[in-house]
C-alpha cells in the first residue's frame, strides 16, 4: 500500500474497512455458500475443472477442512486492521534512514529485515497480543459452521466447548473449569500486552 498509486491505495482501504465492519453472521452466510455440499461455488469451480471428486464434497464434515475454512473465516476478518495498524506504522518510519541503508548499499530485502521490520517491531507485537487474545474469544463463527455441518464433538474451540458443556449439557462445574483456564490464558496474554504499552509509553 506504501507503493500503489493513491487511487489504488484509497479502494484497498475502502475494502478492508467494509470486510472489518461486515457484521459475523453476514460474512458467513457468504462463506457457507462458497463452501455448500450441493451448491456451493468451491465444488462447482473444482468439478468444472475436472476433479470430480469434490462433486457434492462435505468440506465442514472434515475436521481438517473446517478448521482450514474457519480459519480463513477468523483471518479475513483480522486482516483489515491488522493491514491498517501497520500500514500507520510504516507511513511513520523515518525516510532518511532507509535512505542511509540503501546508500550504505543494503538491498531492498536487507532494508526490510534490517531497518523496516525493528522500527515497527513494537507495533507487531501489540497487533499480535491483540489477535491471541481475540482468537481465544472466537466463538460466533465456529458455532455457526458448526451447525452448518461440522462434527461438533471434533471442532470444538474454548469457546464452543464451554457452551456446550455448560449451557448444552448443564454442567457448570466443568464449563466454569474451562472458563476460568480461558480467562487465565487471556490474562497471561494481555500482561504481556499492557507490559509492552507501559514500556512504549515511557521510551514517548
Amino acid at each position: 500500500m506504501t507503493k500503489v498509486p493513491s487511487p489504488v491505495r484509497v479502494f484497498l482501504q475502502v475494502a478492508m474497512l467494509l470486510a472489518w465492519a461486515m457484521p459475523h453472521l453476514s460474512s458467513l452466510t457468504v462463506w457457507q455458500w462458497l463452501f455448500d455440499t450441493r451448491n456451493g461455488v468451491v465444488n462447482t469451480v473444482l468439478v468444472a475443472l475436472g476433479f470430480e471428486g469434490f462433486r457434492n464434497h462435505a468440506w465442514l464434515m472434515d475436521p481438517v477442512s473446517f478448521f482450514v475454512i474457519a480459519g480463513a473465516v477468523v483471518t479475513w476478518g483480522s486482516v483489515p486492521l491488522v493491514m491498517f495498524m501497520v500500514y500507520a506504522s510504516l507511513t511513520q518510519l523515518d525516510d532518511a534512514v532507509i535512505e542511509a541503508a540503501q546508500i550504505d548499499g543494503a538491498g531492498p530485502l536487507r532494508r526490510f529485515f534490517s531497518v523496516t521490520m525493528p522500527m515497527i517491531a513494537p507495533v507487531l507485537f501489540l497487533v499480535g497480543m491483540l489477535q491471541i487474545i481475540w482468537d481465544l474469544r472466537v466463538f460466533t463463527q465456529i458455532s455457526v459452521l458448526q451447525n452448518a455441518g461440522g462434527v461438533t464433538r471434533e471442532t470444538n474451540v474454548l469457546g464452543t466447548y464451554i457452551y456446550q458443556i455448560g449451557l448444552g449439557q448443564g454442567d457448570y462445574g466443568q464449563g466454569s473449569a474451562v472458563a476460568m483456564l480461558m480467562l487465565i490464558l487471556t490474562l497471561l496474554v494481555t500482561a504481556g500486552y499492557v507490559r509492552q504499552l507501559l514500556k512504549n509509553a515511557n521510551q514517548a
